[in-house]
């Protein structure tokens, strides 16, 4: 009798990139393109493995979105625009890295103020000659994603032009078409997650804030015996290519290399941990006396 390969759905894709003039677009970009974490959807899955619980308006957007993706039968993921504001080091940038992660899309930072990144999207043509292909087009090729997380900062702080260009990636009526001018191509940005930082509302345009949820953060706690510290954990070992398995990396090591400190902001965190796991790697396991409560992870 032969064996059944158990069933297993195809994963979802699309067609990102688009030529003017019809025939293939550059950089791979009209093959389909993957559309990742539509089986993270569940309770179980995106929200909970963020490790976000001191967030809980972010919590409560991804929950959300992510319900309302099984509602639509979207087998991927895809949030709503956010304005997230907050204070400075409240980890604004280390949860949407987090999420990418989870989700399993890339992470594209995109810095409005930034003068080759801010021309390419007002299409001044101030700098034609210098204008580069947007980072989140070159993320979406490099990856064959179509749906990336992308951070946003710097809409304060721009003159309108830059802000009408991003609002017109980000409304649905226009950015499934968004000219990348660059490489002679239209792009379609429809399934991409925009989460824009601000320091307030009030200098967002009106525009923009029609179209995307508000989330406010709060402060970043400064306890390391937290999910939060764990989350920072785990995302330094990723960017330092270790395995988060390696007993090496077990908390009672980091703890005792963070040294007891307390960590301001997620930015400081983030440092005192990859100093931690760096030393680590490089000396190995300390040596102290076994205790039963090192064991366990003390969140």
């Amino acid at each position: 009798m032969n064996d059944i390969t158990p069933f297993k759905p195809a994963r979802p894709a699309m067609i990102v990139g688009r030529a003017f003039d019809g025939g293939p677009a550059p950089l791979g970009l009209s093959e389909p393109f993957a559309l990742n974490g539509g089986n993270r959807l569940g309770p179980d899955g995106i929200a909970l493995e963020l490790m976000h619980h001191h967030q809980p308006a972010f919590v409560r957007w991804v929950t959300s979105s992510c319900q309302a993706l099984i509602a639509a039968e979207r087998p991927w993921f895809r949030g709503v625009p956010i304005l997230v504001t907050g204070p400075r080091g409240a980890g604004r940038t280390h949860a949407a890295r987090r999420l990418a992660h989870v989700v399993g899309v890339p992470h594209v930072f995109l810095n409005l103020t930034d003068p080759v990144i801010a021309a390419n999207i007002a299409s001044s043509g101030q700098v034609s000659e210098a204008l580069w292909t947007l980072p989140t087009t070159v993320a979406m090729a490099a990856k064959r994603c179509a749906n990336p997380i992308v951070s946003v900062i710097g809409i304060d702080k721009v003159g309108d032009d830059v802000a009408a260009g991003l609002i017109a990636m980000i409304d649905p009526a226009t950015g499934r078409a968004w000219s990348e001018d660059r490489l002679q191509t239209h792009m379609d940005f429809g399934e991409v997650t925009w989460i824009i930082q601000c320091d307030g509302l009030t200098g967002v345009p009106p525009n923009l804030r029609a179209l995307a949820a508000h989330v406010a953060f709060s402060e970043f706690p400064a306890n390391i015996e937290t999910t939060a510290a764990l989350s920072i954990l785990l995302e330094v070992l990723d960017d330092l290519g270790f395995d988060e398995a390696d007993p090496l990396f077990d908390w009672p090591n980091i703890a005792r290399g963070l040294g007891g400190f307390r960590y301001p902001s997620a930015k400081q965190l983030y440092a005192g941990m990859a100093d931690a796991v760096t030393e680590l790697a490089r000396s190995g396991a300390p040596k102290f006396d076994h205790n039963d409560d090192d064991d366990d992870v003390p969140f």
